[in-house]
């Protein structure tokens, strides 16, 4: 069995702002895994909670989990984040979080 390794990216977007923000996302995903490009994945809604500090509000917002695999680069990883993730995403701070996998190749492609 051959394996590559890859990171997993993983960012919440308001469910209004998704579609620009995989629209503006989905070309930067390099492809990597045989002949498919612009490869993410999208949950159904959800909701994400937050207070402005120090005295604001809960605001509660509907929102959607995107996620996608690049390879374990860390250009290509701080390129995507600096260049795509963060000035297309309409929150101030956007929490982006890294996982290290492995994927299962089936074929040399």
């Amino acid at each position: 069995m051959k394996t590559l390794k890859s990171i997993r990216i993983i960012v919440f977007v308001p469910e209004d702002e998704l579609e620009p923000f995989i629209k503006a996302l989905a070309p930067a995903i390099p492809s990597f895994l045989g002949n498919y490009d612009h490869v993410c994945w999208h949950s159904e809604k959800g909701t994400e909670q937050s207070r402005k500090m120090p005295d604001g509000t809960i605001k509660k917002t509907p929102c959607r989990k995107v996620e996608f695999s690049c390879p374990d680069d860390r250009e290509i990883i701080q390129q995507i984040i600096n260049d795509t993730i963060i000035p297309n995403h309409p929150w101030e701070e956007p929490v982006i979080t890294l996982t290290r996998q492995e994927i299962v190749k089936h074929s040399d492609s």
